[in-house]
């Protein structure tokens, strides 16, 4: 898979630079933009045509919107190789997509699971990952965009029953991949 993605970039790279008068960073540079495309391309399309198969399309899409969103704020645990992303990515997005059309959590349960991620969510500073570190600075904003968010993705599952599986499903998830960053940091 890597090598795939790795091949096709060069090809494009070529194509948009046949005469290479780009220097070495900036040819490293797309190389690994276009890798991390095609990465996300392929992994949004496999979670989506999986679930449109399964017959769980809007429950997965709004997962994956709403898990996204946490993930891209929270950051929290990553692989260590592309297929393991996108195979476990694929196995929760979908595999919550199709629970949260055969699960109705009752209030009580909600509120527990509300509370136990929103403890997760206050206490975890977001750092960006070991290549990319975020400044202080950012760690801050993002740390209160995450307790924004934290909030009325709550309020949402408490009071939209519809669709409370789907949010408490990206927020536990989301939750859970902050576990390994919070115990390494500690």
């Amino acid at each position: 898979m890597e090598f795939f993605l790795k091949k096709l970039s060069e090809k494009i790279i070529h194509f948009l630079d046949p005469e290479q008068q780009c220097g070495k960073i900036e040819r490293l540079q797309m190389h690994f933009a276009l890798e991390t495309i095609f990465y996300n391309l392929l992994t949004a399309f496999l979670i989506l045509w999986t679930s449109y198969l399964l017959g769980s399309f809007r429950q997965t899409l709004l997962l994956f919107c709403v898990f996204g969103l946490l993930r891209v704020i929270a950051g929290g645990f990553h692989f260590d190789h592309m297929l393991k992303c996108i195979l476990t990515s694929t196995f929760l997005m979908v595999g919550g997509g199709k629970a949260a059309q055969m699960w109705q959590i009752n209030l009580t349960v909600c509120l527990m699971i509300c509370f136990f991620t929103n403890l997760l969510f206050f206490i975890h500073i977001p750092r960006g990952t070991a290549n990319n570190p975020y400044s202080e600075a950012y760690s801050q904003l993002q740390k209160k965009r995450l307790r924004i968010l934290s909030v009325l993705l709550t309020l949402c599952a408490i009071y939209f029953v519809r669709v409370r599986a789907i949010l408490l499903f990206a927020m536990f998830a989301a939750a859970v991949l902050l576990i390994p960053d919070l115990y390494q940091r500690s």
